[in-house]
């Protein structure tokens, strides 16, 4: 397979915590949702996967989490942090922009990664349905779509990282780690996906 070629039975654009807690929390956001729809429709008739993974928890998982996890752990402090993240939340939901289809992929995760303490081994779907080339979009560049350049690039999958479909808070942060990405994946536009399907 050429390297820079993507084949779509073998292919998911996985999409990480588009919800709808993050567009509140930066309204900048909601023109990335808007946008990253366009890229899943486009997706969809190549016939590649669409996979949606947010971050939500059952009140057992948030009771679970340790203590030495800087991120979640304040969750069992905060209850209205807490019922933000809740799993029947609709903080937690997936954007209406980007909301799953008859036949995508939907996972959660509740850590910042998706492959790790995960209620379910989002690996093992991938490897089920012969995936071994993801394509990454979401929010944040410095949290979700990050954790999961490092677990992904260990578990051996080839990498694109969509950057129009990602987006950061910090401007500075998001184009520093589209560099620090080239590493371990290759950082494309959207549009370069009608060139780069088989």
């Amino acid at each position: 397979m050429a390297a820079n070629k993507i084949v779509p039975s073998r292919t998911a654009l996985f999409l990480l915590d588009l919800q709808v807690m993050y567009a509140k929390m930066d309204p900048s956001f909601d023109a990335l949702m808007a946008h990253t729809a366009s890229v899943v429709k486009a997706a969809r008739r190549k016939g590649i996967t669409i996979v949606h993974c947010r971050v939500a928890f059952t009140e057992s998982e948030i009771a679970n989490v340790p203590d030495t996890n800087p991120t979640f752990s304040q969750l069992k402090h905060d209850p209205s942090r807490a019922a933000m993240f809740n799993v029947n939340s609709s903080e937690a939901a997936f954007h209406p922009a980007v909301a799953p289809e008859d036949g995508d992929i939907v996972v959660r995760k509740n850590r910042v990664g998706p492959f790790f303490n995960a209620p379910q081994d989002v690996h093992a779907i991938f490897k089920g349905r012969g995936i071994d080339t993801l394509l990454l979009g979401g929010v944040s560049t410095g949290g979700a779509v990050a954790a999961t350049v490092v677990q992904a690039s260990d578990l051996d999958y080839r990498l694109f990282v969509v950057e129009d479909s990602c987006a950061d808070p910090n401007k500075e942060t998001h184009e520093f780690l589209m560099k620090f990405f080239a590493k371990r994946a290759t950082v494309i536009k959207s549009e370069e996906l009608k060139t780069l399907v088989k």
